[in-house]
């Protein structure tokens, strides 16, 4: 019985068509946010990135409301700029993307300490093991959680 061939996932991505054309996608946003960067002060570059490139509309997500506000006050310079580099649309959207915030009751508790009796299995199964470099690092580790 003859196993299949395996592909690497680089040549799934290459040879899929809805793959290629996500990866085309994601290549032609990642130079445009590297075009865009270069052309913007570094504490404004780091917290904006190009999330859609259709046709003539560039679309940025940036990290806060007053990064977007900036970076709309400065729309038509980058438009100069990215069309000195190439790149040509008429039309830059801005839009917020703020990281995950967390709410407040999703909170876990704290983690306590191991005392001795949550660490006893591992200090039972240190009595078990055949000589070798576990048995001894659990045997030094028992010592010293229970004080001897």
């Amino acid at each position: 019985m003859k196993l299949p061939r395996h592909r690497t996932i680089a040549r799934v991505l290459e040879s899929d068509a809805q793959f290629a054309e996500w990866t085309q996608r994601h290549r032609r946003e990642t130079a445009l946010t590297l075009a865009l960067r270069k052309h913007l002060p570094r504490p404004l570059a780091e917290r904006i990135r190009v999330t859609e490139a259709l046709g003539s509309v560039l679309e940025i997500a940036a990290g806060g409301g007053a990064i977007a506000a900036t970076l709309r006050q400065r729309v038509p310079e980058l438009r100069a700029a990215l069309a000195r580099d190439g790149w040509d649309f008429t039309e830059i959207r801005i839009r917020v993307q703020v990281a995950g915030i967390g709410s407040a009751g999703a909170k876990s508790p704290p983690r306590r300490a191991w005392d001795s009796a949550d660490a006893a299995p591992l200090f039972d199964l240190a009595d078990r093991l055949s000589d070798g470099p576990l048995k001894s690092a659990l045997t030094r580790w028992s010592r010293r959680a229970r004080g001897r």
